[in-house]
């Protein structure tokens, strides 16, 4: 498979000043209407759609935590994570920031530790998740950039690479405002409502802290639902950025990347999609599928394959950051009010 980015977007001004880019509609493949129907009952059915998704299309919140567990056990992270973290660093490039404490939501995923690191030479990383077995995975994979590279150059100083903290995404254990960066990447597509998670960012960020985040978009995986493939919907990019604005944050900035993946052969697709996630549907089949069922799957999506001979399909990351604002808000909801009395008396 290999990623491949979509044209120049368009742009939609947001309130505050900052601007969403619009991907262009993607033309998709048509099957054969035999295919078709065959395709819609198999994932009518099938344990195989993604799992990351919102809760207007039913989410389990207890599957939705399984499938991130069993994702974040993977041995290294997906080539589409560490895609979408170099996309994140990108869109960093320009912000002017020097954090002391930078915390990674929900990073047991995560193959950005070392580029944080290098990035913000001297700051302390913390990586949080709530799979403990998968968290003491990433401490093993990148204990050996202590005596490594970033070790010769100083940039850890014979300290940890960073400190690693079983922790809930929307309970996080620190205190208000001792946080100056908050990193999260494919994780709030996969929870029922993100407001929970932005709330607990907010409150941990110091004023003027950065929350920075990625995610996957509305029309990913749009050719499959093309098919008939009963997938849950993906947040769409206004949905977060207002969501950002409803938490309380400053002048944020969302926009969109079009990638279009491709596929030899029907089964690695299947196998590649599964790794972003199982079905976690409140509504889906908890029984076992058939060889019969996955067949009609794969000659479905042969109606996929362009005229290269490569089965092609869309992603669409939605990227974000905004400000945690200088003035915190109390616990009523209202600012602190500073009186200053005549004479500076």
């Amino acid at each position: 498979m290999r990623p491949v980015a979509a044209p120049a977007r368009s742009r939609r001004r947001l309130a505050g000043g900052a601007h969403r880019r619009h991907a262009r509609p993607v033309r998709r493949g048509r099957a054969r209407a035999l295919d078709r129907v065959q395709a819609s009952r198999y994932w009518r059915t099938s344990a195989y759609t993604s799992a990351a998704m919102n809760a207007t299309a039913g989410l389990d919140p207890a599957a939705a935590r399984l499938q991130a567990r069993r994702r974040a056990r993977a041995h290294a992270p997906h080539f589409l994570q560490q895609a979408v973290e170099r996309g994140l660093l990108e869109r960093l490039d320009p912000v002017r920031i020097a954090p002391g404490r930078v915390l990674l939501a929900e990073a047991a995923r995560s193959g950005a530790l070392l580029a944080l690191a290098q990035r913000f030479v001297g700051a302390e990383l913390i990586a949080t998740d709530d799979d403990p077995a998968a968290l003491a995975a990433l401490a093993a994979r990148v204990a050996p950039a202590r005596s490594g590279l970033l070790a010769r150059l100083g940039i850890v100083r014979g300290r940890p690479l960073a400190n690693f903290l079983v922790a809930e995404p929307a309970r996080l254990p620190f205190p208000s405002g001792s946080v100056d960066l908050v990193w999260s990447v494919l994780n709030l597509h996969a929870v029922p409502e993100p407001d929970p998670q932005m709330a607990e960012w907010r409150r941990v960020l110091a004023p003027g802290g950065l929350a920075a985040f990625a995610c996957l978009g509305v029309d990913t995986l749009a050719e499959l639902r093309t098919l008939g493939a009963r997938i849950q919907r993906f947040p769409d990019m206004h949905d977060l950025g207002d969501a950002l604005v409803r938490q309380g944050f400053a002048e944020p900035v969302v926009d969109t990347e079009r990638l279009s993946i491709t596929w030899r052969d029907g089964s690695t697709l299947l196998d590649e999609v599964r790794q972003w996630g199982g079905n976690a549907l409140a509504d889906r089949f908890r029984g076992l599928l058939t060889p019969r069922h996955r067949q009609e799957w794969l000659r479905a999506v042969e109606g996929l394959r362009g005229p290269d001979g490569l089965i092609r399909v869309s992603v669409e990351l939605i990227y974000g950051h905004a400000w945690c604002p200088p003035e915190r808000r109390l616990p009523d909801g209202l600012a602190p009010i500073r009186v200053i009395p005549r004479g500076g008396r």
